[in-house]
């Protein structure tokens, strides 16, 4: 599977409709969405926003959820 790095955006707006780069402008979340949405055939297909359920899956590997607020 590939898939390119062009985002869906709001109509008149450079903003991802869907995950945000990160405070650091890295962009891995929205790649890592669209790879998921591929994966599931597309954006319609998912539920939520947990990108640890899409590392899991694309990966196959367990993931670990913890709390940086503390």
């Amino acid at each position: 599977m590939s898939i390119d790095d062009r985002l869906p955006l709001f109509p008149n707006s450079k903003t991802p409709i869907n995950s945000q780069m990160s405070i650091n402008k890295a962009w891995w979340l929205p790649i890592l969405e669209k790879a998921y949405a591929k994966f599931n055939v597309n954006y319609a297909s998912l539920s939520g926003g947990n990108p640890g359920q899409a590392l899991r899956e694309l990966s196959g590997m367990p993931t670990e959820m913890y709390d940086s607020s503390k």
